[in-house]
């Protein structure tokens, strides 16, 4: 899997719906173009996660892309040295790719770290699967009212 070239996480839709920076040249835009459909997942330190399913779009309006653009990003996608493809916001191989959320399932945890371990023993002693996280799933409609809000 490719990276996504981002120095930050740009929310849009009331933080429902995500921004990344990438690179028209990676191929990855070439898959979006073939299949619209993805899925992100986010995973933090302590076990809690996230499942955004979506729908993808690419931007390449210069304006667009210059008002989410980061000076690191030039880090990212280099400077060729010919005056054009230089990682600048006119740099034509920096985009933008927009996910639409359509449904997110996600989990949060609702314990200790000493928790979790006390109840991850219980599960290897009762059998039992452990009750770490609290899970959610939003769905369409409820993605949309959060969008909306």
């Amino acid at each position: 899997m490719e990276r996504l070239l981002t120095s930050q996480l740009t929310q849009e839709g009331n933080g429902i719906d995500l921004l990344f920076h990438a690179n028209t040249e990676s191929g990855k835009t070439d898959d979006l173009k073939a299949d619209s459909k993805v899925n992100l997942g986010f995973l933090n330190s302590s076990g809690e996660w996230a499942s955004i399913s979506g729908e993808a779009s690419i931007e390449t309006d210069r304006e667009t892309v210059k008002k989410y653009y980061s000076p690191a990003l030039k880090a990212w996608i280099g400077d060729l040295g010919d005056g054009k493809h230089d990682g600048s916001p006119d740099d034509p191989r920096i985009c933008l790719i927009k996910v639409k959320a359509i449904t997110a399932q996600y989990a949060v945890s609702n314990r200790t770290l000493v928790g979790e371990l006390v109840e991850f023993a219980k599960g290897v002693a009762t059998g039992e699967v452990p009750n770490v996280n609290k899970l959610r799933h939003l769905s369409e409609q409820e993605v949309q009212q959060w969008r909306s809000k």
